[in-house]
């Protein structure tokens, strides 16, 4: 007896391989994205940390000058405002915005800069922009503090 066998070949189809592709696909972009919203928080948190420092640095100032220093602009590290903090200690290194660019999600500010304004030495206001909503208290765009 002649009995003809069918022998199956093993391996995958290319539409099983097409469809195991698009789910990796789809997993890799769902990943990235998630990991560059976490990267936007962290570069959120440390704006507001360092927006906090030089808030610092403001008070201990008006504490011994009994006035805040007479600057209007972006805080570079070497304008008037960043030089006075350093001149006298209350602050060792002036942070600037960890992406410190140019941005039309900003508003006003114009950009990822830290921006301080006081025409009088009696208030000032410190700028800073946002770009999550994930800080409580803090909205994505401008935010503004002041004492």
């Amino acid at each position: 007896m002649n009995v003809k066998t069918k022998q199956r070949k093993s391996g995958f189809t290319l539409v099983e391989l097409l469809v195991v592709v698009a789910i990796i696909a789809l997993l890799v972009t769902a990943i990235v994205a998630s990991f560059e919203n976490a990267k936007a928080k962290a570069r959120d948190a440390e704006r507001v940390s360092e927006i906090n420092s030089i808030n610092t640095a403001l008070g201990f100032y008006h504490n011994d000058y009994n006035m805040y220093p007479i600057y209007e602009g972006y805080i570079t590290g070497s304008d008037t405002l960043s030089e006075a903090l350093k001149a006298t200690g209350y602050i060792n290194t002036i942070p600037t915005d960890p992406t410190d660019r140019d941005s039309t999600e900003c508003g006003a500010l114009s950009g990822y800069h830290y921006y301080y304004q006081s025409t009088d030495g009696k208030e000032y206001i410190l700028g800073f922009c946002l770009e999550t909503n994930s800080l409580h208290g803090r909205v994505k765009g401008d935010n503004y503090l002041s004492p």
